[in-house]
């Protein structure tokens, strides 16, 4: 026989689950969507694959001035420097560790020069996913450093959007002919009803007035007619 595969690694292992079920959006502050992984669901779906899996947020030395000169008073769970604030976290799984830097950041991804407790909280759930993204879980979907500063996920770069393709005259001219309004209790076209308003039916002329009102789209289709005279072209 055989012999038996070799076991996966954890990255061979972890990159293979698919995130996009659990992806959710959020309206970025810079006006696009981003899709992103919370580190909750990012931290269960590993447990659940790996249950004695760990995490370590680093603390550093905490420092203070005496009138003996600097002592150490206790540590803290980040760093402070003269170019911003810094996390670092560390995860373990099945005897290997993955690490990962990360500073509290505004929308525009540039250092708070003085972050309060909750920047730093979020950071640091913030470098628990990019930790998490190097061990293999939502690697694929990890877009650097784009997540706004008032998310702790991982987000993704916003998929491209086709352009629509630009009507020609030709197009939107027979769109226009074709177009209809609900009008005297049932539908016509809205070329004949801006006929009928040029043959001075005061009726057509007090639904136009009112219809043009409700939306720009309204008040451009009806230029459009007139502008290219389509009213007295409709039979």
């Amino acid at each position: 026989m055989n012999e038996l595969k070799e076991k996966e690694s954890v990255y061979e292992r972890l990159s293979k689950i698919d995130v996009k079920p659990y992806l959710n959006e959020i309206k970025s502050k810079r006006g696009f969507s981003l899709n992103y992984l919370s580190w909750a669901k990012a931290w269960g779906l590993v447990k659940a694959i790996y249950p004695d899996a760990s995490y370590k947020i680093k603390e550093y030395p905490n420092w203070v001035s005496t009138k003996d000169g600097l002592q150490q008073a206790g540590t803290l769970d980040y760093r402070i420097t003269s170019v911003g604030c810094e996390v670092e976290v560390t995860v373990s799984i099945e005897g290997n560790e993955y690490t990962q830097k990360l500073y509290p950041m505004d929308y525009k991804n540039e250092p708070i020069m003085k972050p309060n407790i909750k920047d730093i909280n979020k950071a640091q759930l913030r470098c628990l996913v990019k930790a998490l993204a190097t061990a293999g879980i939502g690697l694929n979907v990890y877009a650097g450093e784009d997540l706004p500063s008032n998310e702790t996920e991982t987000a993704t770069k916003p998929e491209k959007r086709k352009p629509k393709p630009v009507e020609s005259l030709t197009q939107r001219i027979a769109k226009a002919k074709q177009f209809e309004v609900q009008y005297g209790g049932g539908k016509e076209k809205l070329v004949d009803v801006c006929k009928w308003e040029e043959q001075g039916d005061q009726q057509a002329k007090a639904f136009l007035d009112n219809w043009r009102t409700k939306s720009k789209g309204n008040e451009a289709a009806y230029n459009f007619i007139k502008d290219q005279g389509l009213q007295k072209e409709s039979a």
